[in-house]
């Protein structure tokens, strides 16, 4: 196999880095949630950015554990099969039966009396959150950056990650407010290496220009 570095695809890097930007957006939500739980919302911007913010968690979540399933999963299994692949996709079930219960309480939560909505967001985050990290441990120590590049080409490697990412673009939705929820719970290196995977219309024109009013509301909640 030739050796990775960190100009050639890179599996691995690309699911610690959805990773993250995962694990910021649990941490906001049930942070921020409680917050709101327990004062309320201090204005009606503020509940429609945290709102799409979480709408925005719900689908990366769960499109990439879709992606995780039906692409990267099988393909993975064949050239790395003493991952625990049974036991990552319970948990993905788990996780999925908790994110449903978001999905229909997110209009409640915008909507005039957010308050019930919001305890079930809550109840249903901290679920996740608390699964979350062990979960993530153990995708990132069987698809360790050499564990792949020891059975994968760059280009392998290359097309598993597009293969991810077009899943991605038809279910995580809506794209106006997913990529600035992407791209900003993402700082500095991290945020570059994910810009450059996306088209330059959406860099220069979509998200700065075109987009700005629909996703504005979740500044509040992302990273400068």
């Amino acid at each position: 196999m030739i050796p990775n570095n960190r100009n050639l695809p890179n599996f691995a890097q690309d699911l610690v880095r959805i990773h993250k930007v995962i694990t910021r957006g649990l941490n906001v939500g049930v942070t921020r949630g409680k917050e709101f739980l327990d004062v309320g919302f201090p204005n009606q911007g503020i509940q429609r950015g945290f709102a799409d913010y979480i709408q925005s968690l719900r689908s990366v979540l769960s499109a990439h554990h879709l992606g995780e399933d039906e692409i990267a999963f099988p393909a993975l299994k064949e050239k790395l099969p003493a991952a625990p692949y049974g036991r990552l996709a319970e948990d993905h079930k788990i996780i999925e039966a908790a994110l449903t219960l978001v999905k229909a309480s997110i209009s409640e939560v915008a909507g005039a009396n957010p308050a019930a909505g919001l305890g079930v967001v809550m109840d249903a985050l901290k679920k996740i959150l608390r699964m979350w990290t062990p979960h993530m441990g153990k995708e990132e120590k069987f698809f360790a950056e050499r564990a792949i590049g020891e059975v994968m080409t760059p280009d392998e490697q290359a097309g598993l990650s597009g293969s991810m990412s077009k899943l991605s673009q038809v279910h995580a939705v809506p794209p106006f407010l997913v990529l600035p929820f992407v791209l900003f719970n993402l700082d500095g290196a991290d945020r570059e290496a994910m810009a450059a995977t996306l088209p330059e219309v959406v860099i220069k024109q979509l998200l700065p220009i075109d987009w700005k009013e629909q996703w504005s509301a979740m500044r509040p909640f992302l990273l400068d």
